[in-house]
């Protein structure tokens, strides 16, 4: 096994079929510090995969007629401003309120993760401040943190309890999920929980937590334990058949996008078959689930290493388990459109994530589609499966989607969740006037001045906690840190600099700097 290393931190993976687990395994260690081994009873952080969770709970307050989909969620959340266009629950539930990510914008501020606290009471103040939404409500897809930590603080508000003290009420005890639990404080004991490490060269570190934000994240569980709620997703749980509905419906109200991410979890297609699926990432794990409830299987893979990415392996997995394609079972068969090698040229060109600086080139060689990344070292070939639509030869979760509409000319989806490009024009380096855009710039929303700086032919970023970043030239005007944060300036009616616009990870959109 390539995870399978002396002294070092690991992973769990179990499968489960019917309902039953057939297969768990532990490798490396929970504790390099005490050197526990990890097993399926070994409690993982969940990371994102926590957010079904805060649904759920969310799912038993519609259940008992507290709460309605269609609220306006300042009749829970009054603090919040009023806007034009109103944010409903579903909204929230679905990643389509239009409010910032939470993380990003504290990024962005200058954020000291290791020294400063931050709690969900500090995630509505954020939103709170936000001077206009990324988008109307409903229309288009932005994964991010924000919206489900205020369901949990909804959730409390009207239960009257904590998140943890419901969810256990609601949904942990009655499924016999003993060892799940969500973390409100970071002294909260969670027995047999995995350290988290991250490895910088030859050595393991651990992960410092003085932030107690939940509802998004921040939630443990074992490989028995989540077993036990496969069967919710795969609709064989009578107590909470209606449960698996709420969770699986998609209601995003744009015609133009199908929606892949539903409630707390992403449904899409793998070799035929409906998947139910959701990751998660944090500092010290990284998290997978999916599920094909018509094959009734599903994996469960949970890692204490940062660097291990455990979506891809547990597609590895399913290969390994799923019949083959062409045998006369009972598998439903994917569409492949033949395409035309003369028609790919009208997708090849240069794009840019809107409200980052991503970039990606579609090109073609030897008569085949290929993506290439900024970061990639090579391009990565494409296969047709629907009109205008592609997926990566080597991993079908991966889709590239050329249908345009006015807001975007491709959709590129890892896993479900979207990233939204347009076409670009990128500029050269020599072509840019450095000193144009030397000064500071402050904004009010986010209560911070970033100074940029020339040395050379580099422009160069300093705000709080942050000195001298290079930034590189994007399109005309703009530039970018080449981790998906984008500096659009805005010039006079003499052509002068005057400010600039902060968007970032696609989750943030316009936010304004005015030069001093």
């Amino acid at each position: 096994m390539r995870y399978e290393k002396p002294n070092s931190p690991g992973l769990s993976i179990g499968i489960v079929q019917n309902n039953k687990l057939i297969y768990s395994k532990g490798i490396g260690c929970a504790s390099l510090e005490y050197n526990i081994k990890n097993s399926d009873s070994t409690a993982f952080s969940l990371a994102s995969i926590a957010k079904q969770f805060t649904a759920a709970c969310l799912w038993t307050l519609v259940r008992d007629g507290k709460i309605s989909l269609e609220d306006d969620i300042r009749k829970h959340l009054p603090e919040l401003p009023e806007r034009k266009q109103s944010i409903k629950i579903k909204h929230l539930l679905n990643h389509s309120s239009g409010l910032s990510n939470y993380h990003t914008l504290m990024a962005l501020k200058g954020f000291d993760y290791d020294l400063e606290y931050y709690d969900n009471e500090t995630v509505l103040e954020l939103a709170c401040k936000q001077k206009k939404l990324n988008h109307v409500p409903g229309t288009k897809t932005v994964y991010g943190n924000t919206s489900y930590t205020l369901l949990a603080l909804i959730i409390e508000r009207i239960a009257q309890k904590n998140l943890q003290e419901y969810a256990k009420t609601e949904l942990f005890d009655p499924l016999g999920m003993n060892h799940t639990q969500i973390r409100l404080e970071n002294q909260s004991l969670i027995r047999n929980k995995a350290v988290g490490y991250q490895q910088k060269g030859n050595e393991f570190l651990q992960n410092p937590r003085i932030q107690k934000s939940y509802g998004a994240g921040s939630m443990a569980s074992t490989i028995t334990d989540m077993a036990k709620w496969l069967s919710v997703l795969n609709g064989t749980n009578l107590q909470f058949k209606k449960l698996t509905e709420f969770l699986t419906t998609c209601d995003n109200s744009n015609p133009n996008e199908k929606a892949n991410y539903a409630r707390g979890v992403m449904t899409d297609n793998y070799n035929g078959y409906k998947t139910i699926s959701h990751s998660g990432y944090g500092w010290g794990g990284q998290s997978q689930l999916i599920t094909l409830p018509e094959k009734q299987l599903g994996i469960i893979i949970l890692t204490n290493l940062e660097s291990i990415n455990p979506t891809p392996l547990s597609y590895e997995i399913l290969n390994l388990l799923l019949p083959a394609k062409n045998t006369k079972s009972e598998t439903k068969k994917t569409v492949v459109i033949k395409s035309n090698p003369r028609q790919f040229k009208q997708f090849v060109g240069q794009y840019k994530e809107i409200n980052s600086d991503m970039k990606m080139e579609i090109l073609m060689e030897n008569d085949t589609l290929k993506a290439k990344g900024s970061q990639a070292k090579k391009a990565i070939a494409l296969k047709g499966y629907e009109k205008e639509k592609f997926h990566r030869i080597a991993n079908e979760s991966v889709k590239y989607d050329f249908n345009q509409t006015q807001d975007h000319d491709l959709i590129i989806r890892f896993g479900g969740t979207p990233f939204y490009f347009k076409r670009a024009v990128f500029v050269q380096p020599e072509t840019i006037q450095i000193q144009e855009f030397v000064g500071d710039y402050h904004s009010e929303e986010l209560d911070v001045t970033y100074h940029f700086s020339k040395n050379g032919n580099q422009l160069f970023l300093s705000y709080k906690n942050n000195e001298n970043q290079p930034v590189t030239p994007v399109q005309k005007d703009e530039f970018g840190n080449n981790r998906r944060t984008l500096y659009h300036f805005i010039r006079d009616e003499n052509q002068n600099i005057k400010s600039f616009l902060l968007s970032s990870e696609g989750t943030v959109q316009n936010i304004l700097f005015i030069k001093k």
